[in-house]
């Protein structure tokens, strides 16, 4: 709220399941067996059958750039994973 009568705006991205140093390898493949699932299944089960990447969570934040009116806005970036959506 502070921010805004400086022009700075203030907006995040809320991703999930991204292959990276957070979520390794491991991690990974000790969730998918414990939902019974494939590694490859398990980074795309999600409302749209697709993996999600850091390309796809990097380029939500260059749109976010683009949003010069925009603030305190969240993009979800998941794929559609109603677990992990906000509440």
């Amino acid at each position: 709220l502070e921010c805004g009568k400086h022009n700075i705006r203030v907006n995040g991205v809320n991703a999930d399941r991204i292959q990276s140093g957070l979520l390794t390898k491991q991690m990974i493949n000790q969730r998918a067996k414990a939902r019974g699932l494939k590694d490859s299944d398990y980074l795309k089960n999600n409302l749209l059958n697709k993996e999600v990447t850091a390309a796809d969570v990097a380029e939500s934040f260059y749109v976010q750039l683009l949003l010069e009116k925009t603030t305190a806005n969240i993009i979800t970036v998941d794929g559609g994973n109603i677990e992990a959506s906000l509440r």
